[in-house]
């Protein structure tokens, strides 16, 4: 738990300080310019496809990778760049570069460095699909005007345990973020808040919603719906999203951390993999090509989008189900297919529409004792989980604390080259202080290591 409340400082340290600075402000009026031209562009994207191609001297690399990412396009080069290998960032230095690539979109200081914190805490917690990998698809949204990304949320309606709040098109993290903070309140008052937000985009890491509840000693809940992509038991069509769930508790010395999408393997794991050259196949059972069939191929599957749930299938995909009823049919957000799918460039410059619960419980009212109890389940749960020898049993959030701690002793979060040319691009095109990059390439055993972790 320390290691996730020292994270959590750290960021708030970072936001002040951003706070009292102009994000890049040598280069102010570069990135305004900058900024305008590119919200031009993209504002353009939907009146025809010539217009959407002669774009691409601008935004080369973010299409490139939005093409690899639906399977469109061959990760060309990878041999070259796997040669050149990974690379460590700070992890604050990585909070500042997105930062200020998402405050160059003309996104609001607070909120440009809460969509920064979502991204890096996936990062830094081992959750790599859903880090800065997702850049280039947050770009594309802020710029074509599909996500506000000066927005508000706002509160529809709240009794003293519950509310319902509109995220106005805003960010995913900044509704995470106001939720979950009305949460704790209503939680700190009552003992539990219950807060579903509609009108909501994307939040990416659900774990790190959750796990802001840790820092006030509380239980934290979050849940969202997505666009569509997983399959019913003997269908063909997409027509639920992997609508993930996560838990966050702790103890005095334990901590609990369970996030789980309900699909065989996330779509975004399958980008991350293919875009940097690591995997050309997904499992058996796992996704469908476009004609409905069994694929092994992870270009089929990026291609097709038809991924199946969670063996045993009609359970996983009755959570998925489970999870759309509380967070889009409940809310008055979309559901089901109604959510639009998403392609590299969004034609019809529609919102989301996500909907998503967020909860926050104090255990002290239920039971003063919970966190030593707490402690001694978990012990229950490692003496019984036989090990290799020299191994210690893992429960859940084991692997995130590991990873965290990896992170911390090596001096950095790993870049693929994949990213960091994208990254290199942002830089160049918003005329942003470059990301520096920590001592010399990572060796293959690192790089195995921290993939292994995560």
């Amino acid at each position: 738990m320390k290691l996730v409340v020292n994270f959590l400082d750290a960021l708030r340290k970072v936001r002040l300080k951003l706070s009292m600075e102009n994000f890049g402000s040598t280069n102010q009026a570069a990135n305004s310019l900058a900024a305008k031209e590119m919200k031009s562009v993209f504002q353009s994207v939907k009146k025809s496809k010539q217009e959407i191609e002669g774009s691409e001297d601008l935004w080369q690399n973010i299409k490139r990778v939005l093409l690899m990412c639906g399977g469109q396009k061959k990760p060309d080069g990878v041999e070259e760049r796997m040669q050149d290998s990974c690379r460590l960032v700070d992890v604050l230095e990585a909070q500042r570069f997105v930062s200020q690539v998402f405050a160059a979109m003309q996104v609001p200081k607070q909120a440009a460095s809460e969509m920064a914190d979502a991204l890096i805490a996936a990062d830094y917690m081992g959750q790599r699909s859903m880090g800065i990998h997702r850049l280039p698809a947050i770009a594309a949204d802020l710029l074509n005007c599909t996500v506000a990304g000066d927005a508000t949320p706002g509160i529809v309606s709240e009794k003293k345990a519950i509310a319902l709040v509109d995220g106005h098109n805003a960010p995913g993290p900044v509704v995470a973020n106001f939720c979950m903070d009305l949460a704790l309140q209503k939680a700190r008052e009552v003992g539990v808040g219950w807060v579903s937000a509609r009108g909501s985009n994307c939040i990416g890491f659900a774990s790190w919603y959750a796990c802001q509840a840790l820092e006030q000693r509380m239980i934290g809940l979050c849940m969202t719906n997505a666009a569509p992509a997983l399959v019913p038991s003997g269908g063909i069509e997409p027509i639920l999203g992997e609508n993930p769930i996560a838990c966050a508790a702790s103890g005095v010395h334990e901590q609990f951390l369970a996030d789980f999408g309900m699909a065989a393997c996330s779509v975004e794991e399958l980008e991350l993999s293919y875009c940097n050259g690591w995997s050309k196949e997904v499992p058996k059972l796992v996704a469908l090509d476009r004609n409905g069939r069994e694929t092994t191929s992870t270009e089929e599957a990026l291609r097709a989008q038809r991924i199946r749930a969670f063996q045993p299938e009609h359970k996983g995909f009755g959570m998925a189900a489970m999870v759309d009823i509380l967070c889009g049919v409940m809310t008055g957000a979309r559901y089901a297919n109604q959510i639009q799918r998403r392609g590299v460039y969004s034609r019809e410059n529609a919102a989301a529409d996500l909907g998503q619960v967020y909860v926050a419980i104090d255990p002290m009212r239920f039971c003063p004792s919970f966190e030593d109890r707490l402690g001694d389940f978990h012990r229950l749960l490692r003496q019984a989980m036989p090990t290799k020898v020299g191994k210690t049993a893992m429960v859940p959030g084991d692997k995130e604390m590991q990873h965290m701690k990896m992170v911390d002793e090596q001096g950095g979060l790993t870049m693929s080259p994949c990213t960091l040319c994208v990254l290199e691009e942002l830089a160049t095109k918003f005329d942003i202080v470059p990301l520096k990059i920590n001592g010399s390439k990572l060796s293959e055993a690192a790089i195995s290591e921290d993939l292994n972790v995560a």
